[in-house]
């Protein structure tokens, strides 16, 4: 029995090393997601700013 509950004590220690691994990992991740998402929204705002922008202003010249 003794042996059971030491093994039982070793998988559940394993089991918090693991949980606890993942979660210091996770902000990570979490920044690594937001940092692209946020680059999909930002280069093409970008974009339209550097180049499309000098098109409306010669366009409205016109008016």
């Amino acid at each position: 029995m003794e042996q059971f509950e030491h093994a039982i004590g070793e998988i559940f220690d394993l089991i918090w090393e693991m949980v606890t691994a993942i979660l210091s990992v996770i902000p990570t991740i979490l920044k690594f997601i937001t940092w692209a998402l946020l680059s999909v929204v930002i280069l093409p705002c970008v974009w339209v700013a550097s180049t499309v922008y000098p098109w409306w202003v010669e366009w409205g010249e016109d008016f």
